[in-house]
C-alpha cells in the first residue's frame, strides 16, 4: 500500500488512495519500522489519498507520536481539500504540519 523511498535522513511515504479500516493495519505495519528510527524527517505524500477513516487517522496520530518521540520531524504534503477538511474537523491540524 505505501511506497517508501529514502534519501539519507529524509523518508518519503507515499500513501495509496485510501487509509481505512480495511488497510490501516497493513499500512501501519509497513511504516512502523521506519518511524521507530530516531532523528528522521518523515514526509507523507498524500497526493493520491482520497479517503481517510478514523482507523487511518489513528495511524497518522501514532506516526506523529513516534516521530516526535524520536526527535524527528513529520509533515504531510499534497493533501487534497476534502482530506484537509477531515484533519481540520478532528483537530489534527493543531499538531500536524501540512503543506
Amino acid at each position: 500500500m505505501a511506497t517508501i523511498s529514502r534519501n539519507e535522513d529524509v523518508v518519503t511515504i507515499a500513501t495509496g488512495e485510501r487509509i481505512d479500516t480495511i488497510n490501516a493495519v497493513e499500512f501501519e505495519k509497513e511504516i512502523t519500522p521506519i518511524l521507530s528510527e530516531a532523528g528522521l524527517k518523515i514526509i507523507f505524500d498524500c497526493t493520491n489519498l482520497d479517503y481517510i477513516s478514523s482507523s487511518g487517522l489513528r495511524v497518522i496520530l501514532k506516526a506523529q507520536k513516534m516521530v516526535s518521540a524520536g526527535k524527528g520531524e513529520m509533515k504531510l504534503i499534497g493533501v487534497k481539500p476534502p482530506i484537509k477538511k477531515v484533519f481540520d474537523m478532528t483537530g489534527f491540524t493543531r499538531f500536524l504540519t501540512i503543506e
